[in-house]
């Protein structure tokens, strides 16, 4: 990247006034029944939903996730061996019951696939295939956007896989090594800043924004994913203040 030096300084000043309150940050969106941290419910909780957070409001999703949660009629979409003995008709009618999910089949397919791939070889916890990575972030993304990837429908997209590796490191008792390969989540609102920065342009895709981030804060004491809630609030606050 061309001027590093000085597109860092932007990125700590921006950094520094998100810490310093100089950004007013909205309360977490990810709305959740408080399950134990460390619980299997509790990472399903912070799965399966990840993985049909896309083209929507995140905040609404979640908000849907936990009535869903709640609601007796609907609670066992949570528990991927309960899933995996229904019709898919039932599956989908209680996904789209409390709006969980908006695209109805797409949407269905993609809960139905993922509880049968944790139901298949991950003993129905996110967990186990946490620990099978050795709780490494680059063998933890390999399984998913590699080895496995096509049993991972979305979630092993650019943006769901990291956004869900930073949600579990938010909610759960998660501990990983190599936190830095955890990708900047390149949502609409990490592009945008980009491209007020002047880091990438309106042509650049998702993988674009996250090696610009990555090489950018290569060696920084800053990681690509802790710029992720700064980036959200600064462009929802209309990028201010100017860097």
């Amino acid at each position: 990247m061309k001027n590093k030096k000085q597109n860092l300084k932007k990125v700590i000043k921006l950094y520094d006034a998100y810490h310093n309150g100089e950004i007013p940050t909205i309360e977490n969106h990810e709305v959740n029944p408080g399950l134990a941290q460390d619980s299997r419910e509790n990472y399903i909780y912070f799965t399966l939903p990840v993985s049909i957070n896309f083209q929507r409001s995140s905040p609404a999703m979640w908000a849907a996730a936990l009535k869903t949660y709640e609601d007796p009629a609907t609670n066992y979409l949570f528990f991927p061996e309960l899933v995996v003995q229904k019709r898919r008709s039932e599956v989908q009618r209680d996904l789209t019951k409390h709006k969980l999910a908006l695209q109805k089949n797409k949407h269905t397919d993609i809960w139905i696939r993922i509880s049968k791939t944790f139901n298949e070889f991950f003993s129905n916890d996110p967990r186990v295939l946490l620990a099978q990575g050795n709780q490494d972030i680059g063998s933890i993304l390999n399984i998913v956007q590699k080895k496995q990837k096509k049993d991972f429908p979305y979630l092993s997209g650019p943006k769901m896989a990291n956004y869900w590796l930073y949600i579990l490191t938010c909610y759960t008792d998660a501990k990983f090594s190599n936190m830095s390969e955890i990708s900047i989540i390149p949502d609409t609102h990490v592009q945008q800043c980009s491209i007020e920065l002047g880091f990438t342009t309106a042509k650049d895709n998702q993988v674009i924004v996250s090696k610009v981030w990555k090489e950018l804060l290569n060696g920084s004491p800053i990681s690509p994913v802790e710029m992720h809630p700064v980036l959200w609030n600064w462009s929802r606050n209309n990028f201010l203040p100017k860097v």
